[in-house]
Parts: structure tokens; C-alpha cells; sequence
């Protein structure tokens, strides 16, 4: 049976025998063909006779990364990774389960999480007054609340709680009350 790795996503892609290779990663939607694609052949002796059919004048290719490295000292490195990365997923998963709010990464949709402020002073934010309400949307300082996808490792910002609030009231104000010109006077 091959096994088709998907460049995009890393998703493995199974290909019974006699059937035809996808086109298009069900997983992503993303292009498999072209030399985007890596295939492996997995499995026992069966797999090993099916290749062999195909493939009878070509010699398979070893490929050695380290002639000094045995199997066993890669089989550790291996658990040792795995038992990381499952500590790595349980912290996550304790970090997600403490936050209030857990927005979606938009580049790969998997959750983030919430790792500081930062604090936007008058000096660092060049301010934009509109004609439609004639003042800034925001008025500086303020914060930003920061959240890093453990999986891309892209950082993503926020409008802290209370600056949200000071936006909503300046983009509610009726147009009469922010010139001045409230009614009933």
C-alpha cells in the first residue's frame, strides 16, 4: 500500500492497489502532483512484491544520513520527541482550557492561545480622524491583548476588553451629539 505525504498539510493519504492516485489532498484541497509530492511505500512483504512488479529493473535506493547513527539511537531520538510532543499538546491543552476567549488562527484554524498585552502608547500610534464621526475610532494609549498559534507560531492581536468598549460608544454616538449640537437644548 503507498502512502502519499501531503506537502501542505502533512496529512498521509492512503492509495489502495489499483487505485489512482488523488490529484488533490482531501484533507487541504491543496495540489498533490509535481515535485510538491513525496510517496513511501509502506507495509510488509505484500507491498514489497507490488513494488517489485512495477519496478523490476530499478534497484531500491538506501540513503544514509549518518553512517555513525545505528537504528537504535534513532528509534531513541524518536521517543524522545514523541514523549515532547505530547507534553507540548497537553500544555496547550491546559493553557486553552483556561482562557476566556479562544479565537481560531486564521492562516491553519487551530485555536490560540493568549500570551500578554501590549500596551500602545500616543507616541507609537499615529491616530486617524474620520469625516463620517470627525474624531479618531481609537484614541491611544491602549492595549492589545496577543495570542500565538501553537501550531504555525504566528502571533495574532486583539482590542483589549475595555478599548473595545471605548470604540462601540464613539461609533454609537448619534452624529448631532458628537459636534456638539446635542438636542433638546
Amino acid at each position: 500500500m503507498a502512502v502519499v505525504i501531503c506537502p501542505w498539510c502533512q496529512s498521509e493519504i492512503m492509495q489502495e492497489e489499483g487505485q489512482e492516485p488523488d490529484k488533490i489532498c482531501p484533507v487541504c484541497d491543496n495540489e498533490l502532483d509535481g515535485y510538491r509530492t513525496l510517496k513511501l511505500n509502506v507495509g510488509g512483504a505484500d507491498d514489497q512484491d507490488y513494488e517489485d512488479e512495477d519496478d523490476e529493473d530499478e534497484e531500491p535506493t538506501i540513503v544514509s544520513i549518518n553512517d555513525d547513527t545505528s537504528w537504535e539511537e534513532v528509534d531513541s531520538f524518536n521517543d524522545a520527541s514523541d514523549e515532547e510532543l505530547l507534553q507540548f499538546e497537553e500544555t496547550v491543552e491546559q493553557l486553552l482550557n483556561e482562557q476566556e476567549l479562544v479565537p481560531e488562527c486564521p492562516l491553519c484554524h487551530e485555536y490560540m492561545i493568549e500570551c500578554g498585552e501590549q500596551l500602545i502608547s500616543a507616541n507609537q500610534f499615529r491616530h486617524r480622524v474620520t469625516d463620517v464621526i470627525g474624531e479618531d475610532v481609537i484614541e491611544a494609549p491602549f492595549t492589545l491583548t496577543m495570542y500565538l498559534c501553537p501550531s504555525c507560531f504566528s502571533v495574532h492581536s486583539f482590542l483589549g476588553d475595555s478599548h473595545r468598549l471605548q470604540v462601540v460608544r464613539r461609533l454609537s454616538q448619534d452624529p448631532a451629539d458628537r459636534n456638539g449640537k446635542g438636542r433638546g437644548v
